[in-house]
């Protein structure tokens, strides 16, 4: 079906706004990226520690990726969320649930993805790398895989886990206006970031996913208004 004359500058200024609304935390959570990486490369005592992290990351594999995710993007944002008062007052123990559950599999998913990443493309830290492996992140697997579902999941989730409920929702509103501007807002961040992340050992790749992303989380918890069914 033809797209209606105004749908396209429609998309266009919400993309737009999206931009201009996010552009100051998405910098400021690279810059901190940034600041991670670089305390890893040039400041010994930061190092030991990275190491150590690492070390314990590669021991615990998907158990840390599973927990760690639960933490900073569930536990941690619903947390926020109680302090805000910003909680529906019924329905919260299902709902951190859920969110657990979701984040928790995404964690691990993620965790096996990195490794998918490093099994094709090798370990090194050289430019063309990194190149290649944030392309297939964010180029193929988030518009394909990892946005669309993360959408699906935020409105199961607030739908009390629903999928009768959910499933009117994931109307041509929902694939042509949310899903693209979510994804302009996930490569705001990501992009930069994951080529930071990209350029770590593959042991410490995850845990400054998990680091990035518990903030990122926080400022979007922060930056939003609870609706009963989010415009995310």
């Amino acid at each position: 079906m033809p797209a209606s004359p105004t749908s396209t500058p429609g998309i266009f200024a919400t993309i737009v706004a999206v931009f201009r609304q996010n552009r100051v935390p998405c910098l400021v959570l690279n810059v901190f990226a940034v600041a991670l990486v670089v305390s890893y490369y040039q400041v010994p005592a930061l190092a030991g520690f990275w190491e150590s992290l690492g070390a314990f990351k590669t021991h615990w594999s998907f158990a840390f990726s599973c927990v760690s995710t639960m933490f900073a993007a569930a536990l941690m944002p619903t947390g926020i969320q109680r302090i805000m008062g910003t909680l529906p007052k019924e329905g919260g123990g299902k709902r951190l649930l859920l969110l657990m559950l979701f984040w928790g599999y995404r964690g691990m998913e993620i965790d096996l993805f990195y490794h998918f990443q490093t099994w094709m493309f090798g370990d090194a830290h050289d430019g063309a790398t990194l190149v290649k492996k944030v392309l297939v992140d964010q180029f193929i697997m988030s518009p394909i895989w990892f946005v669309p579902t993360y959408v699906i999941a935020l409105r199961w989730v607030e739908l009390g886990g629903s999928w009768a409920r959910t499933r009117p929702t994931l109307n041509r509103e929902f694939w042509t206006r949310t899903c693209p501007t979510v994804l302009i807002t996930n490569w705001l961040v990501w992009i930069p970031a994951l080529a930071l992340v990209y350029s770590l050992p593959a042991a410490l790749q995850f845990p400054l996913f998990s680091v990035v992303m518990c903030f990122f989380i926080l400022v979007v918890t922060m930056m939003t208004q609870r609706r009963e069914v989010p415009e995310i």
